[in-house]
């Protein structure tokens, strides 16, 4: 979640929406609604925190991709857990786990 500093309340409300929809296709105008903005004053009041509404989904998604692979059951494969952390193109996926976190998701899976 954001840090705790003093923060526009729609920010919170749109990281909370974020955070409980990372599976899902996310779009600025679906986030906005969700927060009771308009598409503009919502960026703008994550501007104030030094990132984009897009740009915080990204780093809350690769979050819970890492923490599910840490933690994942035998059955589970990298495509479903990143699958289920909304990324949609695996392959980018990849490319940007690994200079994220300096390893690839399946080391990260086979660490577990």
């Amino acid at each position: 979640m954001l840090s705790p500093f003093p923060s526009p309340r729609g920010v919170f409300r749109a990281a909370r929406f974020i955070d409980d929809h990372l599976e899902d296709p996310l779009t600025i105008r679906l986030v906005a609604a969700a927060a009771g903005l308009a598409d503009r004053t919502l960026h703008k009041q994550f501007q104030t925190r030094g990132t984009s509404p897009m740009r915080y989904a990204r780093e809350r998604r690769f979050v819970a991709a890492r923490c599910a692979l840490l933690a994942a059951d035998p059955q589970d494969s990298v495509t479903t857990i990143a699958l289920r952390c909304g990324f949609g193109h695996l392959g980018r996926f990849a490319i940007e786990y690994r200079r994220r976190y300096g390893e690839t998701p399946s080391q990260t899976l086979r660490r577990r």
